[in-house]
């Protein structure tokens, strides 16, 4: 178990910093490109996301599964990554094909081809990246460190070379530069896992069922997280796509935080399912849960409440207009967490894929026909209520098929006491901000954080007493390294 606190508190070290960046990389790029060109970037990377799925075919998921079953026998694990390699491989040959073939026949694409052409470097590269084979060896020291390297270089790259509106395709290429890089390095750190078997040494077929399994859910996902972002390119403009991806953007760095926790957790669980350890399984998804509504009840509220300052400061006043997109999304973010709690650390390692697709499949058919409807009438906020109403059936869906063994295991009341402490102490710290009189909106942000979280982290561990073992936890890694570093 400390292995585990230790790997959360490594990862969301880096998941930390992937937000430290963005808070500077991303108001000044946002000041910067505006609301058009951040609209043309991020709809051609939405685009490039479908060709990845083709390419990696679900094993960016499943190779996590597989290789974490076999990471104790040295040579079974380097068949398993050479035979997933070999079917990316493949794959990439088909993934480029159809999207040099789209990419002269649909007029949108057309229009952004040099943008289009840029991205999609990322997906070869994303396949020789095996980050799945990291994820499955635990080895989060390692990721932690190169992804604070190359944000380092993009960041100042960023920093240096975009100066105008003009400079999309400088920061298209920055963007793609940091996925190339680290991507080669990840290929090169892998080596002694590496190693070229002539294919008929290989049991390639032994993966394609399970592959196929991740792969639908994988189609499903995909088109959920980028339908609303291509809708929006298609039936309105690349402006409205660059508010709406401000928004999107925001949302993505609140998740981020609590996939930390799952990222970590998901070869253990893997290992207990394989092995039937189902009470500590379900002792591990339960701490899982515990961390991740603490986290996403907090900041969805905050940033919701404090809404207008952060726009201004992340973005500027051109943004304004997403404001109320960015509440929608923000609000997702309590649900998204539950639904990636059930559906990634819990059905996919009890091997219940099927269950997991059909739910995909089913949300991908809501967030399809809503977005069709809201997007001509409601524009960014309707695209976000169709975002917020899929996950919201996920969510369900995924309780239904996983309410057989986790019966009793999450405490609901606990964390709808989160919630509440999470909108009371906002609302406190928001009166308190009125009575202080206008200030600007850096000084409103840091004092409501300092303020905020004091308050919360005060109420949930004063008031919810099987949340102090969690901050206990944390506290003994902390304790530990300054022990370690005193020793040296």
């Amino acid at each position: 178990m400390n292995k585990i606190w230790k790997n959360m508190a490594i990862n969301t070290l880096r998941v930390v910093s992937s937000l430290l960046f963005p808070l500077i990389s991303f108001p000044y790029i946002s000041h910067l490109l505006g609301p058009e060109r951040l609209g043309t970037v991020d709809f051609a990377a939405s685009v490039t996301n479908y060709f990845t799925l083709i390419a990696g075919l679900g094993i960016p998921t499943y190779g996590v599964i597989a290789c974490a079953k076999v990471r104790g026998d040295a040579e079974k694990l380097k068949k398993t990554v050479a035979e997933l390699l070999y079917i990316n491989l493949g794959l990439n040959f088909i993934a480029y094909g159809i999207f040099f073939v789209l990419l002269f026949r649909v007029e949108k694409f057309a229009q952004n081809k040099p943008v289009l052409v840029i991205y999609s470097l990322t997906i070869l590269f994303t396949t020789l990246g095996i980050e799945w084979l990291y994820s499955a060896l635990e080895d989060f020291g390692y990721i932690t460190a190169r992804s604070i390297v190359f944000k380092t270089i993009s960041l100042g790259l960023m920093l240096l070379v975009i100066k105008k509106p003009e400079d999309y395709l400088l920061y298209t290429c920055i963007l793609v530069l940091s996925t190339v890089g680290s991507n080669l390095l990840n290929f090169v750190h892998a080596r002694k896992y590496l190693k070229v078997y002539r294919l008929r040494e290989l049991n390639i077929q032994q993966h394609i069922g399970p592959v196929l399994t991740f792969f639908s859910a994988s189609v499903a996902s995909t088109i959920n997280a980028n339908t609303d972002t291509v809708m929006l390119g298609f039936f309105k403009s690349d402006y409205d796509v660059g508010l709406y991806s401000f928004s999107v953007k925001i949302k993505n760095i609140l998740v981020s935080l609590n996939t930390a926790v799952l990222t970590v957790i998901i070869p253990k669980l893997s290992e207990c399912a394989a092995q039937k350890k189902y009470d500590e399984f379900r002792a591990l998804v339960r701490k899982s849960a515990d961390i991740v509504m603490f986290i996403a009840c907090a900041v969805s509220i905050f940033f919701s409440t404090f809404s207008t300052e952060a726009i201004s400061i992340l973005g500027g006043e051109k943004y304004q207009p997403a404001r109320s997109a960015m509440i929608v999304l923000n609000v997702s973010v309590i649900v998204l967490g539950m639904t990636w709690v059930l559906g990634v650390a819990v059905l996919q390692p009890l091997g219940r894929q099927q269950d997991y697709a059909k739910t995909m499949w089913g949300a991908t058919v809501i967030n399809v026909a809503l977005n069709a409807v809201l997007i001509p009438v409601l524009g960014v906020t309707g695209a976000a209520v169709a975002t917020l109403a899929t996950e919201m059936f996920n969510l369900m869906a995924f309780w239904w098929f996983t309410r057989d063994f986790l019966e009793k295991t999450f405490p609901v009341k606990n964390y709808l006491k989160m919630l509440l402490f999470s909108v009371a102490a906002n609302a406190a710290v928001r009166i308190l901000e009125s009575k202080i009189g206008p200030t600007s909106p850096l000084s409103v942000m840091i004092t409501a954080v300092v303020l905020f979280g004091a308050l919360y982290c005060l109420l949930v561990f004063a008031l919810i007493p099987e949340m102090r073992g969690m901050a206990q936890s944390l506290l003994e890694i902390v304790r530990g390294k300054m022990t370690r570093k005193n020793e040296q």
